[in-house]
């Protein structure tokens, strides 16, 4: 009886849990289980023990599955790197569900109250509401064809789509080009040409004259609208120029007024 009762300390005293260096609030253990023939996943699993780590520690990292065949093989590469634990090896139908399911008891029996499976089957459901009612954190990883009844099951869910980092397809800060309104615009543009006219409203100015007024006027005017062409920003403000192409020697230059219908801008 003695010898019993020290086992069964052992075996309830394993997943107290531990403190981590410099810390003194315990950080509570946390089981990975992969069902490594369903959830092609190897690639991800930097990213799903960063999202598992979120409920502790991840002291627990198994991965389930009949490790002769194929499918399997894949997951060899990655087993010593993340510190995985291969288990199962079973051939037959059901048995890696059946084999993750036994470890995961077992675990719930030594005291782990986080899990996070990474599954999509769902034969897994009756295992994830048994934890559930005695009290545990599940978090449900797998593809976007999990079965609904298992999302459902989860204490969260997230989909490896989430677990990749998106890439911004946004330019840089250094890049980023303020879209002014074409009120404001059309109110700079306005100000520039009777500058440059002398406040003439009539009068055709040239498209370079017209420029280095702009950025005599307002020394952040690239800054807030781009180096985009000229043209371009005076069609922004359209109904408020007109322009024209004259010849000059053997080349043309681009030329702008203000339309006699214009808005009187100030």
């Amino acid at each position: 009886m003695a010898r019993k009762r020290k086992t069964d300390e052992q075996a309830t005293s394993l997943p107290n849990p531990f403190l981590s260096v410099g810390a003194t609030t315990p950080v509570p253990p946390v089981a990975l289980l992969i069902d490594g023939e369903n959830a092609i996943v190897p690639d991800l699993i930097a990213h799903i023990l960063v999202e598992a780590g979120k409920m502790g520690g991840v002291t627990i990292r198994q991965v389930y599955g009949n490790w002769a065949a194929p499918s399997m093989q894949t997951w060899k590469k990655h087993l010593t790197h993340y510190a995985l634990e291969p288990m199962g090896n079973r051939s037959g139908h059901n048995a890696t569900d059946i084999a993750l399911v036994i470890g995961a008891m077992d675990l719930l029996y030594r005291g782990i109250k986080h899990f996070c499976l990474v599954a999509g089957d769902s034969d897994y459901v009756p295992l994830v509401s048994r934890l559930r009612q005695s009290g545990c954190t599940v978090l449900v990883i797998g593809t976007i064809a999990i079965s609904n009844a298992l999302k459902e099951a989860s204490s969260i869910f997230l989909s490896t789509d989430q677990l990749i980092p998106q890439v911004s397809t946004r330019p840089s800060t250094s890049q980023v080009v303020t879209s002014p309104q074409t009120p404001e615009l059309s109110t700079l543009l306005t100000k520039a040409y009777r500058v440059a006219t002398q406040k003439s409203e009539t009068e055709w100015v040239l498209f370079s004259q017209l420029g280095l007024t702009l950025r005599e006027l307002s020394s952040t005017f690239e800054t807030t609208y781009g180096k985009q062409n000229l043209s371009t920003l005076i069609k922004q403000c359209d109904g408020h120029f007109e322009t024209r192409k004259r010849k000059i020697g053997n080349g043309q230059a681009e030329e702008v007024r203000l339309r006699k219908s214009s808005p009187k801008n100030t």
